[in-house]
């Protein structure tokens, strides 16, 4: 499974409220000792993009796509490199040849490396069992009787096939894009999340928007598959941890630590319970 990385912080005041409690984050980048495992991933400002397909016990390479010209490497469960090479300069496609198939749930860890800097960005990821890569399909077939005979013509039945295919679940990607609240008396709030830029935050009231927070390292904890806790450092120093509630992968809510919906409020905002979807 991918470790993720993702939000928010001018929550501040109205998760202090709900008694949650400020995680430490350690960030990925412009650092020359290789990271120690851990279940979270941080983004800050000028880190690269990177993203890769799942990984299977019979896959003979990893492919993804990351920061154009980026540098790719992958490193075993130990942390030593196996194999490497170059996301496109056009595109920032890539393929990394690996020297051997890898056992299921065996950990891999991939890195995008910019080569002008020290900035770097690492996902851990879980071989997953070559069967698992397959959708499961059904096929019905449907014969007519054949038709009766006449003096004058013959007809011959045709066969009717149909398939029916498992229906996947929805697959949850990092928050990354403008994020749009519902209106509650009034107000609404709008969370841009970059890769680039960090967090930031919004709160809109008639014709007044402030910008209530800027450029915020985040970082997420998934809690299940669409039930993560958030952990943000603005620029301040000032820490908080807050949680999100997916509803497919274009839409969530905040909810609390045992996942219920929760009145919350940024800024100036009257407290609601915001439902916020992709733009």
């Amino acid at each position: 499974m991918k470790k993720l990385v993702i939000l928010s912080s001018s929550l501040i005041a109205a998760f202090g409220l709900l008694g949650f409690g400020a995680a430490t984050t350690t960030q990925a980048s412009a650092k020359t000792a290789k990271p120690a495992k851990t279940t979270k991933t941080t983004i800050v400002a000028g880190s690269p993009s990177l993203s890769i397909n799942k990984i299977y016990s019979n896959s003979t390479s990893v492919t993804g796509t990351a920061s154009k010209g980026t540098k790719i490497t992958v490193e075993n469960s130990k942390q030593k490199q196996i194999a490497s090479s170059m996301a496109s300069k056009k595109t920032g496609k890539y393929t990394v040849k690996l020297p051997a198939k890898q056992k299921a749930a065996t950990k891999l860890y991939v890195y995008a490396k910019y080569t002008t800097n020290r900035h770097y960005l690492y996902r851990i990821m879980t071989v997953q069992a070559a069967g698992s890569a397959k959708t499961a399909t059904k096929k019905v077939t449907t014969k007519k009787a054949p038709a009766k005979k006449t003096t004058s013509k013959k007809t011959v039945s045709k066969k009717t096939t149909s398939k029916k295919t498992a229906t996947k679940t929805p697959k949850l990607q990092t928050p990354t894009g403008t994020w749009q609240s519902t209106s509650y008396k009034g107000a609404s709030m709008k969370f841009t999340f970059s890769q680039k830029t960090g967090l930031n935050q919004y709160v809109t009231q008639g014709k007044k928007t402030t910008h209530v927070l800027k450029n915020a390292t985040y970082s997420v904890d998934p809690q299940s598959v669409n039930f993560w806790k958030i952990n943000v450092t603005a620029k301040g120093g000032a820490k908080t941890t807050f949680y999100m509630r997916f509803k497919g992968t274009k839409q969530f809510v905040l909810v609390n630590s045992k996942n219920q919906a929760v009145k919350t409020s940024v800024g100036k905002a009257p407290a609601g319970n915001y439902t916020f979807n992709l733009q």
